[in-house]
């Protein structure tokens, strides 16, 4: 075939000829089973490949590329397209509230955002303050739901270190502008 052919298209042709083919000898259905399975489990070996490797970012470029993130997305591999957004999204708010953290000689981590959760850690005079929790209501909550249409709630990991009261400083105040957008 010498045309290029969109991806979407290429994808919509291939099932009608399966249709069609599955329709008059019932073994291409299997044979199509057995392609199928050997494509997803070699695609996913990349992708493992790729995220011990510290991939992310590939694979983020992977997710937004017109044929590789559709085929990852059909296969249920690598990072989608929505979940690239909402990594994104979440990184830019978490960028607001980051500097309080910073003020209080702490800082914040991103574990895991899986169905509209994000779990966080939190490091340095972070980790066992009291007020870690309060923290995490206000000021993380309100920049997620800003920035993420999709966010339902926020979870701290528990502390690894003993609890304690927050650092008391002249000044609370961060200067944050949650909320505000120029």
């Amino acid at each position: 075939m010498t045309e290029r052919i969109a991806s979407d298209e290429v994808a919509e042709r291939i099932a009608t000829l399966a249709e069609h083919l599955v329709g008059r000898d019932p073994a291409v259905g299997e044979l199509l089973d057995w392609i199928d399975a050997f494509h997803r489990d070699g695609i996913g070996r990349l992708v493992e490949l790729a995220r011990q490797w510290r991939g992310e970012v590939f694979l983020d470029a992977l997710a937004t590329d017109p044929v590789v993130g559709p085929l990852l997305s059909a296969y249920g591999l690598g990072v989608g397209i929505d979940d690239l957004a909402a990594r994104r999204a979440v990184q830019a708010a978490l960028a607001e509230v980051r500097p309080y953290f910073h003020a209080h000689g702490g800082d914040m981590e991103v574990v895991a955002i899986e169905d509209g959760v994000v779990t966080l850690a939190v490091h340095g005079n972070c980790n066992g303050c009291t007020a870690a929790e309060a923290t995490l209501a206000t000021e993380v909550d309100t920049a997620l739901r800003l920035h993420w249409v999709d966010f339902r709630r926020a979870e701290l990991l528990p502390p690894d270190a003993p609890a304690h009261p927050p650092p008391v400083s002249g000044r609370l105040t961060t200067g944050l502008r949650i909320g505000r957008r120029e």
